[in-house]
């Protein structure tokens, strides 16, 4: 799973450059996000479980953070909880292969601020950072009401 040469040259690299926490158990997907992400123009720490991750979350700044949902140890809707313990103003974005439905119910009441649903396309993650870091910046000056909207239906989901 390579980036394709058109996702390199795409204007998502423009902009200041952040940083962003990739946490999951698969190293093809932690590969693939971490090369997109770079190739962004962000800088890009990846880990293989919720626990390093929460480590490595403890121990710098991120702007953003994307975690899958089922991994050993502690799982994403737990890791997000503690992100936010530590940094409400944090994105985290949950990436999972599970039923929609269920997962759209349980991230309302959860720590999440974007679901990114199985198999997604490079186009859907540079949408997703792009709009979560937009958003990050605009904080400052208001918060967004409570709602889901779609970016790239049906991949996509914020909770914003």
């Amino acid at each position: 799973m390579g980036i394709p040469q058109k996702a390199k040259a795409s204007s998502f690299t423009q902009g200041s450059r952040r940083r962003i926490l990739v946490i999951d158990d698969d190293a093809n997907i932690r590969d693939v996000l971490s090369q997109g992400l770079s190739s962004m123009g962000h800088d890009v720490a990846v880990a293989g479980c919720g626990d390093e991750g929460l480590n490595l979350f403890l121990k710098s700044s991120f702007d953003l953070v994307l975690t899958d949902l089922d991994m050993p140890g502690m799982d994403g809707w737990n890791l997000a909880f503690r992100i936010k313990e530590k940094s409400h103003n944090t994105p985290v974005v949950l990436i999972t292969g599970k039923g929609r439905k269920a997962v759209l119910e349980k991230v309302k009441d959860s720590s999440v601020d974007f679901v990114l649903f199985k198999p997604f396309r490079l186009e859907d993650i540079q949408k997703m950072v792009q709009s979560m870091l937009d958003a990050r910046s605009s904080e400052c000056v208001t918060r967004a009401p409570t709602k889901e909207t779609h970016i790239s239906a049906p991949t996509v989901t914020e909770k914003t």
